[in-house]
């Protein structure tokens, strides 16, 4: 994430905080999921390919930072 560096990014432990579990529809872990303006833009889950997401998340960025 170090190359979007307009991202900000947490990390959660679901079974820690299972409310926000809950309220995130998160069945499964891993979850990574992206927000932009409080929507969720984007959701992987389970089997996270990195260089897919990456990409994705190459596309989203350019397109909501360009």
């Amino acid at each position: 994430m170090n190359e979007f560096p307009r991202i900000e990014t947490r990390e959660v432990n679901a079974e820690e905080i299972p409310e926000l579990a809950g309220f995130l529809s998160i069945f499964t872990v891993p979850v990574l999921v992206l927000f932009a303006d409080g929507k969720e833009i984007l959701r992987e889950a389970r089997f996270v390919h990195v260089d897919e997401f990456k990409r994705k998340i190459e596309k989203i960025y350019t397109g909501f930072y360009s």
